[in-house]
């Protein structure tokens, strides 16, 4: 309990700073544009940067950790695709982005911030992992589907795809991280001093970010898609995830309670902004990052406090 009172309720609270800046204007749409745009493009990079720079190359290939999250995730991914296409009968890109709902957590924004508060800095490298497993297979297969819904008739989107991968800032990072990891490369102590400040500044800016772009949100009408995604994000991403584990059966008690932790965290705000480039799916795609942030206050802090005797159900 004290680890809630003194990590992980002042993160949700920040969120709530945020929500009151933007519902009393302190802090106007642009300035939440302006926010997320330096923890995109400065901050967040600089963090995952110097994580994989200073770590060797045996420590960021986790082939046990890219099984158990990347199976369970591509497996909820499916299964919830499915489930859209079967029982609410959504169109194809529609089914994307539900799928990509209900397995996308908020990692790079909220996640690294506040596991690595709660497990220290060691549980940087595996949720580094487990954030690479999203942004180089999840995300380019989710627009990759949406890509060839639009351009069914059209082109192929695979050139699209790749160059926008490839230029993303954050997996940008990933790239050079690991090389510099591969070369072991040395800087300045000022270059390493920029980093910190940038990386550190990445969490709280975020979380304020995150709370400003929830003021206003509709709730869906559709509230029982809505319910279907909250569970599938909140319980049976989790649920997956550590089945994945429990079939690995290599990973450290450490890795597996950060990546657990990981599968545990609400929708990222990603999924709206996808969703409102595609036109497809909007409303409930903003409110599901409101509703699973919401209700993570409980469920995660909870998650949080039995992971010791989770992780201990596989003998680790």
């Amino acid at each position: 309990m004290s680890q809630i009172t003194s990590i992980i309720l002042p993160f949700f609270a920040l969120i709530g700073l945020g929500w009151i800046g933007g519902k009393f204007k302190i802090v106007s749409p642009d300035g939440m544009r302006g926010i997320n745009g330096f923890v995109f493009y400065f901050a967040l990079p600089a963090l995952l940067f110097k994580a994989l720079a200073t770590r060797s190359p045996s420590e960021i290939w986790q082939p046990d950790i890219i099984l158990a999250y990347g199976g369970g995730t591509l497996v909820v991914y499916g299964i919830s695709r499915l489930i859209a296409s079967r029982v609410f009968h959504l169109d194809p890109a529609s089914q994307t982005l539900f799928s990509f709902a209900g397995t996308m957590g908020n990692v790079g924004f909220m996640g690294l911030p506040l596991i690595i508060g709660l497990l220290g800095p060691l549980a940087t490298v595996p949720l580094i992992v487990a954030l690479a497993v999203d942004l180089i297979v999840m995300l380019p297969l989710s627009l990759l589907l949406l890509e060839g819904t639009k351009h069914a008739k059209g082109s192929h989107p695979t050139g699209k795809i790749i160059r926008g991968t490839l230029t993303n800032p954050v997996v940008l990072a990933i790239i050079i991280g690991v090389l510099a990891s591969l070369l072991d490369l040395d800087w300045p102590d000022g270059v390493e001093y920029l980093l910190d400040l940038l990386g550190q500044s990445a969490g709280p800016a975020a979380l304020f970010a995150i709370g400003v772009a929830l003021v206003g949100r509709p709730i869906a009408e559709k509230r029982a898609e809505l319910a279907t995604m909250s569970v599938a994000k909140l319980i049976v991403h989790p649920i997956a995830v550590f089945i994945g584990f429990w079939i690995v059966g290599s990973a450290s008690g450490l890795e597996t309670k950060a990546v657990l932790l990981l599968a545990a965290l609400p929708t990222a705000g990603n999924v709206f902004v996808i969703a409102t480039t595609y036109d497809r799916y909007i409303v409930r795609s903003s409110s599901i990052v409101l509703v699973t942030t919401a209700i993570g206050v409980v469920s995660f802090s909870i998650f949080s406090v039995y992971i010791e005797t989770i992780v201990g159900w596989l003998g680790q």
